[in-house]
């Protein structure tokens, strides 16, 4: 049986995520093991040499970087500009109030 709770995060995450394809993001083709299960969502909002990424693999397992172009996010050791994870209504927070491209300084 779902809780009331667990539908409120539901409808929160939902409405977050209908705001990241607001601001570009493209939902990519689910990730599925082998018998088809759903495994992940993967959003993605690619910008000049930098590529913004969502993963959601449950309400509480969500990982979100800001890479280069080839990248790959999901190695920890990749060099990432921006890298969080955690709930989904947290990480999603997080994104969406990133600016639309971070300033780095190069020595």
């Amino acid at each position: 049986m779902t809780s009331s709770v667990e539908v409120e995060d539901q409808d929160a995450s939902s409405i977050r995520l209908r705001k990241l394809v607001a601001r570009g993001f493209r939902l990519m083709p689910p990730v599925r093991d082998t018998d088809g299960e759903l495994m992940a969502l993967i959003y993605v909002r690619p910008h000049a040499d930098i590529v913004d990424v969502v993963e959601l693999r449950g309400e509480d397992d969500v990982r979100a970087a800001r890479v280069s172009r080839g990248a790959d996010f999901r190695d920890d050791r990749a060099e990432a500009q921006w890298r969080t994870a955690g709930s989904a209504c947290d990480v999603l927070d997080q994104v969406l109030a990133l600016p639309e491209r971070l300033i780095t300084v190069r020595a």
